[in-house]
């Protein structure tokens, strides 16, 4: 049907190709789309794996909180609450993706106000695989910061706000 088109038309050059300049252009635009998603790609990723250990830290945050109202005006150390925030008793995950470190010994919740203590930073999140070892999530917490609880990031260039 084409063929008797092109007959028809009197061109019979339809089926001659791309030209090189037309190939050039599109390796060229190609390279300019590759060149700007890729930075961008890789800050996705990195924002990925640092949601990933804030989500751990965010859960046994709670599991601390939980345990420390518990058992109210008694001290009760950060480790008690690795297993209710889906932690090895070393403070793991499974897999060994994250491992807590820096944990602060204990934290008290007061049965008259429901203020929470000591102040400082209460344990740190760490990257234990190799693809998530440069990730750190900080819990620090301070009775008269607005949010009492703060977690710092660290993805190579210090800890800040996150």
């Amino acid at each position: 049907m084409i063929l008797r088109l092109a007959r028809l038309c009197g061109n019979r050059q339809w089926n001659r190709g791309f030209t090189l300049i037309e190939l050039l252009i599109v390796i060229l635009i190609v390279g300019i789309l590759a060149a700007v998603a890729t930075p961008l790609y890789l800050g996705y990723i990195k924002d990925a794996k640092t949601a990933e250990a804030k989500a751990v830290a965010g859960s046994l945050w709670t599991a601390v909180q939980s345990n420390a109202i518990a058992k109210c005006d008694v001290a009760t150390d950060v480790a008690n609450a690795y297993g209710k925030a889906g932690l090895s008793s070393a403070g793991a995950t499974t897999p060994q993706r994250w491992k807590v470190t820096g944990a602060q010994g204990a934290v008290t919740v007061a049965c008259k106000d429901g203020a929470i203590g000591p102040d400082g930073d209460m344990f740190t999140i760490e990257g234990d695989a190799s693809d998530v070892s440069f990730v750190k999530v900080k819990l620090t917490y301070s009775a008269a910061g607005k949010p009492p609880a703060k977690l710092q990031c660290d993805t190579g260039n210090g800890f800040a706000d996150c």
